[in-house]
């Protein structure tokens, strides 16, 4: 039997272990929530990858066939042209007895946060200053996600590296931290436990696993050949930077930024659409789109199941941890 490590987080998500699979448009489905879940962290599932909230549940059932582990539904809440029905999926997430939900982007609003509660939903909120974590825990979040500007997607613009981020929003919070960006390993879930998080939030490690559905080729190819240096802060001159690995076409984006280019100009490179002829249909990472990953992709080599990476880390976690036994 493993060894746990229990924590705040653990108990209130009910979870076996501190590890938290990042929420991923496109690619949070329920092939990697379920085996993220079932191998004792929480799955996210990410919403905006669905057109309407019968999508949703649809997918909501597909993760309760494959589990029956907790996991979470995330909602974005950017502006968007077409504003996301929120209100029908916390209500479809409730019908399904969803027992924990993420929110990001701006604070989820009044009533968002009654129909969460009401529904017995523990609320986590994504944040990248301590100024936002204070509000979410003011309108009633259960917990945070401290997500340093090693991330992959939206690090935010004010570059808050993890390693300050997570005790800041420690020191300020009275509600558990989750510590998020450019995390991948056991010896940094180590480093962040010790910091005092109650778990750590991976995507990048995520992507890079078996049940990720993104192509195969995808995957091998940035387990080979991506390094530490090899992302890149795209749409800081829109003030929406994200953090993207450095392909001929995010390299492409960032020389027109310092053009002083408008959205139109990159828009059809930066566009979840095209990425997704990448992710699913031609391979091609360099010339097709862009993929959002962390730093920690430089330290990732390897494409194994997600049983394996929790496993894995788990041991390392508590090797390092070991060590300092007195």
């Amino acid at each position: 039997m493993k060894k746990q490590i229990k924590t705040k987080v653990t108990e209130l998500l009910g979870i076996e272990y501190p590890i938290i699979q990042g929420c991923m448009q496109w690619i949070a489905r329920a092939p990697l929530v379920a085996a993220v879940s079932e191998a004792g962290g929480l799955g996210i599932i990410s919403s905006s990858t669905f057109q309407n909230k019968e999508d949703l549940r649809s997918e909501i059932q597909k993760v309760k066939e494959l589990t029956s582990k907790p996991f979470a539904v995330n909602l974005t809440l950017m502006p968007s042209l077409v504003v996301p029905d929120y209100n029908g999926y916390i209500q479809i997430c409730k019908e399904e007895g969803v027992k924990v939900m993420e929110t990001a982007g701006r604070p989820p609003q009044e009533d968002m946060v009654a129909a969460i509660k009401d529904a017995g939903m523990i609320l986590i909120h994504k944040c990248t200053t301590v100024k936002h974590a204070l509000k979410a825990q003011s309108i009633g979040a259960d917990m945070v996600v401290a997500d340093g500007c090693e991330c992959a997607g939206h690090p935010g613009e004010n570059d808050i590296t993890t390693m300050v981020l997570t005790p800041a929003c420690i020191q300020a919070l009275d509600i558990p931290v989750i510590a998020a960006g450019g995390i991948g390993t056991g010896r940094q879930m180590a480093a962040a436990l010790m910091l005092g998080a109650g778990a750590v939030y991976l995507g990048t490690r995520f992507l890079l696993s078996e049940e990720c559905p993104v192509m195969s080729s995808v995957k091998e190819y940035l387990a080979k050949n991506a390094t530490e240096m090899d992302t890149i802060l795209l749409l800081r001159s829109f003030t929406n930077t994200t953090r993207m690995y450095r392909s001929k076409v995010a390299e492409r984006v960032y020389a027109k930024e310092q053009e002083h280019c408008v959205f139109e100009d990159v828009r059809e490179d930066m566009a979840g659409v095209t990425a997704c002829k990448m992710f699913f249909e031609n391979g091609d990472v360099e010339g097709t789109g862009t993929i959002c990953v962390g730093e920690t992709v430089g330290l990732i080599d390897d494409v194994p199941s997600c049983k394996h990476i929790i496993d894995s880390m788990m041991a390392e976690c508590l090797s390092t941890l070991g060590k300092f036994d007195t």
